[in-house]
């Protein structure tokens, strides 16, 4: 695991993810290694949450696989040859949609529920054109069948849609573009959606003061 290429900005509160060799294939490795104690402290529960959740996954088609757990704070999936939807150019079709809301069926089914489904980054289209979805650090696990879980899943269901309509209009249908509205008025009243860039205002606030000492 000697040649490494960054994948993702680099900023002070969030890990490292980088392209890396392990066993021969192509991986990305996500550590808090670089980082300062109380970041590196926070991470360790970060990872483990991470690593916990792609536990679960284990078999879905459309997720990356938990390779390896190398420390506390570092964890090793499967890279996914392709572009994100915030960068690519391809524009997905009717099957790729449709394939993309047989993951999420199956990641809810395993009581995962990811709540950032709304940014484009978070999804892939890889070089055959199939769908893949990432970043699973700020989801929920609810594994029993209930309420709860099947609001919160309501959320993940209008990231898709709000992606969908952004990118392939033509493919919405009606009773997608009505449970759409539904949601763009509902998403002012949600709190949740804003908690990962609240944590990382904390976490950098909280740096700036370790530093400054």
């Amino acid at each position: 695991m000697n040649e490494t290429k960054t994948l993702k900005k680099v900023r002070i509160y969030s890990p490292d993810v980088v392209l890396i060799k392990c066993g021969g294939i192509d991986a990305v490795e996500k550590t808090y290694r670089n980082r300062i104690l109380p970041v590196r402290l926070f991470g360790i529960c970060l990872i483990a949450w991470e690593a916990y959740i792609y536990s679960k996954l284990n078999g879905v088609s459309g997720i990356p696989r938990l390779i390896a757990k190398p420390d506390p704070i570092s964890i090793i999936i499967t890279y996914i040859k392709g572009e994100n939807l915030r960068e690519t150019k391809e524009i997905p079709d009717k099957q790729y949609f449709t394939r993309l809301a047989g993951i999420i069926e199956q990641m809810h089914k395993r009581g995962v529920i990811h709540l950032d489904l709304r940014n484009r980054r978070n999804y892939v289209i890889d070089d055959e054109g199939l769908p893949y979805i990432l970043d699973f650090g700020s989801c929920l696990y609810i594994p029993w069948p209930c309420f709860l879980r099947d609001v919160l899943a309501k959320i993940d269901w209008m990231g898709f849609l709000k992606i969908k309509y952004k990118l392939a209009p033509g493919l919405v249908t009606r009773q997608e573009e009505y449970s759409l509205n539904i949601g763009r008025g509902l998403s002012r009243l949600w709190i949740i959606g804003k908690t990962p860039k609240f944590l990382r205002n904390i976490i950098r606030n909280l740096i700036e003061m370790f530093s400054a000492q």
